[in-house]
């Protein structure tokens, strides 16, 4: 009899693959500027961990029924999801950072069905206006660089 694990453990063990690619890469970052993805990826490594822990205590709970098998089929939105991640980043890296993020976010929100539409647009403005101010006026970061209308998203 083949033992068959509920599907977050499949999930949470591909995580931490992702995870241990990502650290070594971070690892190589000189300076302290491989501080942030070096915590970040500890961070998702330990919430993968969760993720499996809890998948087995889930495949222990059902005592050997397999109802949630890992198809293609039955993750399709996740891999929906993944698609529109994809395009995010297609958007942020031709286009611009400033018009992709918005775009995405009332996309997946609608998608996720978060709230209302005018909530969302608030959030989404709301966070455009916050991430421009911290990371453009306060922190000088050159995000205007990236993508065709970058230029026009310049702070001087």
């Amino acid at each position: 009899m083949s033992k068959k694990f509920h599907r977050d453990v499949w999930v949470g063990l591909v995580l931490l693959l992702f995870c241990a690619a990502v650290l070594v890469n971070a690892v190589q970052i000189s300076g302290q500027a491989a501080y942030l993805p070096v915590a970040l990826t500890v961070l998702m490594a330990v919430c993968a961990v969760f993720i499996i822990l809890k998948g087995l205590r889930l495949t222990k709970e059902q005592m050997g029924e397999y109802s949630y098998p890992l198809t293609v089929k039955n993750s399709k939105y996740a891999f929906l999801f993944m698609f529109f991640i994809f395009i995010y980043y297609l958007g942020f890296r031709y286009i611009t950072y400033w018009i992709a993020t918005p775009i995405f976010m009332l996309f997946t929100q609608k998608y996720l069905k978060l709230k209302s539409f005018k909530i969302n647009l608030l959030i989404t403005v709301l966070y455009t206006i916050l991430a421009f101010i911290v990371f453009v006026v306060i922190l000088h970061l050159p995000i205007y660089k990236i993508g065709i209308l970058g230029r026009f998203f310049r702070y001087l």
